[in-house]
């Protein structure tokens, strides 16, 4: 898979390195950001591009349908797909 950029104008993708580069080490990580930064949308696109990550899936949790639904057009726009291709989601009923 080619790696996939992210957005440099969002707060986080400054720190995206150094975030693949923690959890290579350790799997696990607390990410603690304001609204905004790009956890939601830029992150779960880092991680596709990590060679550590194998093919395995990212699954992310989101509580509310409508973000769930806005958070995976966003990031499918971003790697010019539709929703249910790469980046796609489930919510209940």
């Amino acid at each position: 898979m080619s790696p996939v950029s992210t957005r440099p104008d969002f707060p986080i993708a400054e720190l995206l390195p150094s975030l693949l580069d923690s959890l290579e080490a350790h799997p696990r990580l607390v990410l603690e950001a304001p609204p905004g930064a790009g956890k939601t949308t830029q992150v779960p696109l880092a991680l596709l591009s990590a060679p550590w990550r194998g093919d395995g899936r990212i699954l992310m949790l989101e509580p509310r349908r409508v973000a769930a639904r806005a958070a995976a057009g966003f990031m499918a726009r971003q790697l010019g797909e539709a929703p249910g291709d790469t980046v796609g989601y489930r919510i209940r009923f």
